[in-house]
């Protein structure tokens, strides 16, 4: 008999301006947690800038590309494009009026679990996966330097990525 899982909906919240292989193993570790995890894309209005190069639909195509289709079309993966509100209480009560039942929140973000916890949330702070070499600000360096990026996505990611390179590139510079 299969194990139950640990939360019925968890959320995990990130820019993933560009999503890598750490966001991947995050992701991978939140969903043997929850029968239904939701990715959080933050910052969805902001796009064409050096930090946030990427549109919001931009990067649940990216995500979508590196997670495989099988997890979200069995429903099991699904996303929330969240804007900035410069409001900590509006922030989540937008989050929670589009999903009232999220149970934890998988976040490292010192803000994000503050606000989850202030509001009687659960918070897991995954591991981080090659902290080191993957990070997006990393991977956006490399890109603007014309150096090799694409082994630090996954592959189905890197494709989707290089559609959205030449926007990606002009924001950059």
């Amino acid at each position: 008999m299969p194990r139950k899982k640990k939360f019925n909906t968890g959320i995990f919240i990130g820019r993933f301006q560009p999503f890598h292989k750490g966001h991947l193993h995050a992701i991978a570790y939140a969903s043997r947690l929850c029968e239904r995890l939701i990715i959080g894309v933050g910052s969805s209005q902001v796009s064409s800038t050096p930090k946030n190069p990427l549109t919001a639909s931009a990067r649940i195509r990216i995500m979508s590309a590196g997670i495989g289709k099988r997890l979200i079309s069995e429903g099991k993966i699904s996303f929330m494009k969240i804007p900035d509100f410069g409001d900590d209480d509006a922030w989540f009560e937008y989050i929670k009026d589009k999903e009232p039942g999220i149970k934890v929140v998988f976040s490292r973000n010192r803000l994000v679990k503050s606000i989850f916890k202030h509001r009687g949330i659960m918070v897991v702070s995954p591991n981080w996966y090659r902290r080191d070499k993957l990070s997006a600000t990393v991977i956006r360096k490399l890109m603007r330097n014309g150096a090799r990026w694409w082994q630090r996505v996954p592959e189905g990611s890197a494709k989707e990525i290089e559609k959205e390179k030449s926007k990606i590139l002009r924001s950059l510079h």
